[in-house]
């Protein structure tokens, strides 16, 4: 498990990295990631209409999580990443997630050069929150 100091835990941590993260691709999962004041944090997310049990959701965040355990002196520098499972991450070879994340981390220098993806249909329901706008 990752010490408490290196993961997101706040709710508006994960919903800025949602709507104005910018994103990488991999075929495992996808990696949504914005610059930080602090230390780098990692949150992983399992969708459960993906992952129809939460042994497979559990077991595909242990995975990534050791493989981020391993690669830990690679990691990019005070940035927020947040993965996104993709069932493939659940019976991929473990070596391949690790090449998938170096190449994930080689691209993120890029991928902070470009501006954020637009995000369609927000909703909120509250002010307080993260991703609400005001209708004009």
């Amino acid at each position: 498990m990752l010490p408490k100091a290196e993961r997101l835990r706040r709710a508006k941590d994960f919903a800025l990295l949602s709507q104005k993260g910018r994103v990488i691709y991999s075929p495992f999962y996808a990696l949504r990631l914005r610059p930080s004041q602090t230390a780098t944090k990692v949150g992983f997310v399992t969708s459960a209409k993906i992952f129809r049990t939460a042994v497979k959701r559990n077991r595909a965040k242990r995975r990534m999580r050791e493989v981020l355990r391993l690669l830990k002196s690679e990691w990019p520098k005070q940035i927020d990443l947040l993965f996104i499972l993709k069932i493939e991450a659940l019976d991929a070879e473990f070596v391949d997630l690790q090449n998938a994340v170096k190449r994930s981390f080689e691209k993120v220098p890029e991928a902070l050069t470009k501006p954020p993806s637009p995000r369609k249909n927000l909703k909120a329901r509250r002010k307080s929150s993260v991703v609400y706008k005001e209708n004009p």
